[in-house]
């Protein structure tokens, strides 16, 4: 399975540089991309910056709702990590394993 991302240029360079070769960049057509992205069967992981993802929020809500495969892990962008956001992936865990993950500051 292959690991995509949906991202502005700033984190597609880090992405690439981490080895994830399908990099998409949105203009305003980050629904349509994500659509495309999730619908392929040969990816596994999408990774979408916040950003991004507050976009097309609507659409990220009921593909979870329907889908467990690709995973959509969202990620900060180069402003930084959204303090209102809630971790996709802490949620995956509490409904797998039932217990909450929190990040403590040092």
């Amino acid at each position: 399975m292959k690991i995509a991302g949906i991202c502005d240029r700033d984190t597609a360079v880090g992405l690439r540089l981490a080895g994830i070769q399908e990099l998409c960049i949105p203009d305003n057509n980050a629904a349509h991309i994500f659509k495309e992205l999730s619908q392929r069967n040969d990816v596994g992981v999408i990774f979408i910056t916040e950003t991004i993802a507050d976009k097309i929020s609507r659409e990220l809500n009921d593909f979870r709702l329907r889908h467990d495969i690709p995973i959509v892990v969202e990620i900060p962008d180069k402003s930084g990590h959204r303090t209102d956001r809630r971790s996709y992936v802490s949620y995956l865990i509490k409904k797998a394993v039932g217990i909450d993950i929190e990040r403590r500051e040092k």
